[in-house]
């Protein structure tokens, strides 16, 4: 085990996830979402969502989902903002409420509020999608999708903010935009709800096990943006697909520098013990 802690950032699925499945540590995110958006999450369940694979270096990075009833709101971290980010939010967030369920022979639609926590945009075209809260609209009949609401959260307001006494749920939001414990150390101050959640973030730095997760993570959203990228710039290649068929590999290298066994790397990549032998 390390003896110094890794920076492990607030704006990743991974993290999110132990976060909020710990009672613990929960209501920070309870927190600076009811002061960003009014919407009060105590009266909600956490929950896996339903596309998870029982892979749980997948699962680790699926989003992060909270339900009341037939409400659920879905939080989305964009760390880096592309237009390939927004048009995949926006589907998915289409796509979850068209899901409903059934109870006995009668059908309930999702009422589904997506909160995208955006940090760095990457594209001057991603500002008109960057408002704080807005409404999916048919251009035919002009009429407003009422199922579904996006609201985002946009930390480069909050970023820089260092707590004074006052600003305990902006220093929350400046917190998320952190890129190293010095800089977190320097928001916090003296915000003792601050420290503990910043002390729990260097205790999973600790952690390789979850630094197998949070690794995944990162490696698959720089190549999903790499290849995305490349697809929308060039128009000849299929991004998706592309990101698709290097991402596991990339997974596969990260996994063997950490010492992680091939039978582990096999089950969180999908790749055979062939396939991972010709990375060594």
């Amino acid at each position: 085990m390390n003896k110094t802690p890794r920076f492990i950032s607030l704006m990743s699925d991974t993290t999110a996830k132990a976060l909020i499945k710990d009672d613990h540590y929960r209501w920070f995110y309870e927190e600076f979402i009811k002061f960003a958006t009014g919407i009060d999450l105590k009266s909600y369940i956490a929950i896996d969502n339903e596309l998870n694979t029982g892979n749980k270096v997948k699962d680790y990075r699926a989003d992060t989902i909270f339900l009341n009833k037939n409400r659920l709101v879905n939080l989305e971290f964009n760390q880096d903002v592309h237009v390939h980010t927004i048009i995949k939010n926006i589907r998915y967030a289409l796509r979850i409420s068209g899901n409903g369920f059934l109870q006995g022979e009668k059908y309930y639609h999702r009422f589904v509020t997506q909160i995208n926590l955006n940090n760095r945009i990457q594209s001057a075209k991603v500002e008109k999608w960057n408002g704080k809260d807005y409404k999916l609209e048919d251009n035919k009949s002009k009429s407003y999708l009422k199922d579904v609401r996006i609201i985002t959260i946009d930390l480069r307001k909050y970023k820089g903010i260092v707590y004074d006494g006052t600003n305990r749920y902006e220093t929350f939001l400046s917190m998320l935009t952190a890129e190293s414990y010095e800089e977190m150390e320097r928001i916090v101050g003296d915000l003792k709800e601050g420290k503990i959640i910043m002390n729990k973030l260097k205790e999973l730095g600790l952690d390789d096990k979850f630094g197998m997760y949070y690794d995944a993570e990162i490696v698959h959203r720089k190549e999903v943006n790499s290849a995305r990228s490349d697809g929308y710039n060039d128009g000849k290649h299929d991004g998706r697909k592309e990101g698709s068929k290097e991402k596991a590999k990339s997974i596969a290298k990260n996994l063997l520098n950490m010492g992680i066994s091939k039978k582990d790397i096999m089950k969180a990549t999908g790749l055979s013990k062939k396939q991972i032998t010709t990375l060594m």
